[in-house]
């Protein structure tokens, strides 16, 4: 006598497993999948990334700042200040450092950009007499 598949003890315990191992395989590529696609988005930022990444720091004038000369001088302490703050001084660190901060390429140019930036003739000038890279930086009368 011929018994139905679905009657022979152990196989319907199988059948029944069945779907149930296909929904966890199913949930599981699908978690694999999204981990995966994350790895392939998530770039690593190279060194050269974040030496570029520049935080900006603000200078405060009014226009009367580049009408008086006594105020076009704190003027330029103000830029300096913050020259040496975007190439990376602050306090604590020790004076040779202090100084190559001072006398770095960085500084010199971040100064020189941020005055020409002002499109002052008179600021420019005062700049350039003042130099700063030859002494210390320019100190508050």
């Amino acid at each position: 006598m011929l018994q139905p598949l679905l009657d022979i003890p152990g196989q319907q315990h199988e059948i029944r497993k069945m779907p149930e191992t296909i929904t966890a395989l199913g949930i599981l590529s699908a978690i694999m999948g999204g981990l995966m696609l994350l790895i392939a988005i998530h770039q690593p930022a190279s060194a050269q990334d974040l030496e570029e990444s520049v935080d900006p720091v603000f200078v405060s004038y009014i226009p009367q700042d580049l009408s008086d000369p006594a105020r076009e001088r704190r003027l330029l302490i103000r830029i300096d200040k913050a020259a040496l703050k975007a190439c990376g001084s602050m306090n604590g660190l020790s004076i040779p450092t202090q100084e190559l901060i001072i006398r770095s390429d960085c500084h010199h140019e971040t100064f020189n950009r941020t005055v020409a930036a002002f499109h002052s003739s008179t600021l420019t000038h005062m700049a350039k007499a003042v130099d700063p890279w030859v002494g210390p930086t320019m100190q508050e009368p």
